[in-house]
């Protein structure tokens, strides 16, 4: 079955539009700010760990293939991609919360079902 905009409670309808709306944006990754040496050697840097270049950002993430993979974040877009990532927290946050409400009702409808008519709680019928 599929299930209508109509046929949602209003609490249901609201996270779905959440979940849109994250999903939207949401980009799965942690940031981590680091400091290089360039690639000339009579630059500072080579010599003094103080005087490296950065702190750059960059985005940590798998791959699809499993592998750990960075990508260079330009300052300009570190608001955007920070948002991004913030979205991911949430949007994972809300389906896990929708999992546990999921499972609860799940477990009560399995409890009422074992309590049937002829059937004692904790057993099956003989």
């Amino acid at each position: 079955m599929i299930l209508t905009h109509n046929m949602m409670s209003r609490r249901s309808q609201t996270r779905f539009l959440t979940l849109q709306r994250l999903a939207a944006i949401a980009v799965q990754g942690g940031l981590s700010e680091t400091t290089r040496t360039c690639g000339n050697p009579s630059c500072a840097c080579h010599k003094d760990a103080e005087r490296r270049h950065g702190p750059h950002l960059y985005l940590t993430f798998r791959s699809r293939d499993g592998r750990s993979s960075s990508l260079y974040v330009p300052r300009e877009q570190e608001p955007r991609v920070r948002k991004a990532v913030q979205a991911w927290a949430k949007l994972w946050e809300t389906i896990v919360e929708i999992s546990h409400r999921n499972r609860e009702q799940m477990g009560g409808a399995m409890r009422r079902r074992k309590t049937r008519k002829g059937v004692p709680r904790g057993g099956r019928k003989a």
